[in-house]
């Protein structure tokens, strides 16, 4: 593939197959070019983050780039070191990508106009993607009956309330 040769300290690999992947040491620029090249006539269809919780910098981004001239996906995946620039000035549809995975991964992205919450409420402690977020949360919200209003509180759970079944249904 041409990426790989015109940017080889851009590109750590790449995997050609109906879709084409690109694993890149620097996002930024390579996403410029696939930008404007006839490479890559298109749009961003996704950004995501993946969490890896052995490594030191446990979140990798990823951006779908869709080219409807070529019919193909190209996949562009950040090296888990490399720095995370905001790609809203080349896809406005990147700014609420970019918002998402701040608000679930904690990922900054560097130069993005508005990192606000967008999916959970204002005073949310925890990134709710990273795989040790408990399932349960840190908190429950619960109407208080006393105050006349909403109140966080921890999450407990108490023994009598949990069931341990440890028979099987399908052994004898």
């Amino acid at each position: 593939m041409e990426l790989a040769r015109l940017y080889p300290a851009w590109v750590a690999g790449l995997v050609v197959s109906p879709q084409v992947s690109v694993h890149a040491t620097r996002p930024t620029p390579l996403l410029v070019v696939l930008r404007g090249s006839l490479l890559h006539r298109g749009y961003l269809s996704d950004l995501f983050g993946t969490d890896y919780p052995g490594r030191t910098r446990r979140v990798q981004i990823s951006w779908v780039l869709w080219c409807y001239t070529q019919g193909k996906r190209h996949l562009v995946q950040a090296a888990p070191g490399a720095a995370v620039a905001s790609a809203t000035g080349l896809w406005p549809s990147a700014n609420w990508f970019e918002r998402e995975a701040w608000e679930m991964f904690g990922t900054r992205f560097e130069g993005h106009p508005d990192l606000r919450r967008l999916l959970t409420d204002y005073g949310f402690v925890g990134r709710p993607l990273l795989k040790d977020f408990p399932v349960t949360g840190y908190t429950e919200v619960r109407f208080s009956e006393r105050a006349k209003r909403v109140v966080l509180k921890p999450v407990s759970f108490t023994q009598e309330f949990r069931v341990f079944d440890f028979q099987s249904p399908w052994q004898n």
